[in-house]
Formats: structure tokens, sequence, C-alpha cells
């Protein structure tokens, strides 16, 4: 994967958008499911019309503070099983979400989006990244850690878009 793949794949998805909300999930000790969470992690406040969150294995504790902030679009990053090469990256549809597997949350991510969705009128995108390892202790694969890079990058460019936008 490449920042010629994700760049598109993003862009399209946060077209429209004048606030952006994104939360990073997972476990920082469980290998490749971190990905959302160094994604969050390295990404900064670029601006007022977007809030990074790092949600790790409980995101739904973060559902106050978007509700406060209303944004137009959530925007959240797991690591998901999806049956791909590891390191590619997949937005999810929500209706799609039930079969794909993450593993480790406290409440189901359908659920915390649909709830947001309801109550702030947000559009929820969920980028998943396939992973390779989730092991105890372990760090990313090199794999995943690409496309994490690759990741921080186009947010970067799609955060900054977003602060010009009125």
């Amino acid at each position: 994967m490449s920042i010629n793949t994700v760049w598109p794949l993003l862009a399209e998805n946060l077209k429209d958008a004048h606030t952006l909300a994104i939360i990073g999930c997972g476990s920082l000790i469980r290998g490749d499911d971190a990905a959302g969470m160094v994604i969050a992690e390295r990404l900064t406040e670029p601006g007022e019309n977007v809030r990074v969150y790092s949600g790790s294995t409980a995101p739904e504790n973060f559902t106050g503070e978007i509700k406060k902030f209303k944004p137009d679009v959530l925007l959240v990053i797991d690591a998901a099983d999806m049956a791909l090469p590891p390191g590619e990256a997949a937005i999810i549809p929500p209706e799609k979400i039930d079969g794909v597997s993450f593993s480790t949350h406290t409440l189901p991510l359908k659920i915390m989006l649909e709830y947001l969705r309801k109550e702030i009128g947000c559009r929820p995108v969920l980028l998943g990244i396939q992973g390779a390892s989730y092991e105890f202790g372990a760090d990313l694969t090199p794999a995943v850690r690409i496309t994490v890079e690759q990741v921080v990058q186009a947010l970067s460019g799609v955060s900054c878009s977003l602060r010009r936008t009125p």
C-alpha cells in the first residue's frame, strides 16, 4: 500500500467534511492491534475543526467529548481482520462491520458508531488495517508499520485542507 493508495481512499471518504474527529483504537501491547493508536498518537491536533482521540480498547469512553465537538465525519482507525494481505487498508462500510473481526474492544464498534450517528448526525467512516500479528508484547510488523506511516502522512494532508475550510 502506498500513499497514492491511502490518500484517495481517505480523501474520498472525508470529502465535504467541515469538522472531523479521528479516533485511533487498539491495544499498544498487542502487536499490529496498535495501528490505530499509533496513528492517533502521531497526529497532532491540526486545528479547531479537527480533533484526535486515542481510544485504546474502549473508544466509547470518548463519546461525550465527540458529542460536544459535533463533527461532520467521525473517522475510526483500527486493526481489523479483513482477510487481506498484512498492511492493507480498507474502508469498512457500517453495514459490513459485523463480518469483520476486531480483536480488542469492550463495546462493539458498530454500536458506538450507530449511537454517535443518531446523536449528532455525523457520518462514521471506519478505516481498517489488516494486521499480521496480535501477540502480547510484539511491535508492529513491517507491513503495518509502513501503512501506519502512510496513513499519518495522508491524514496530515487531509487535516490541513480541512483547517482551511470556512
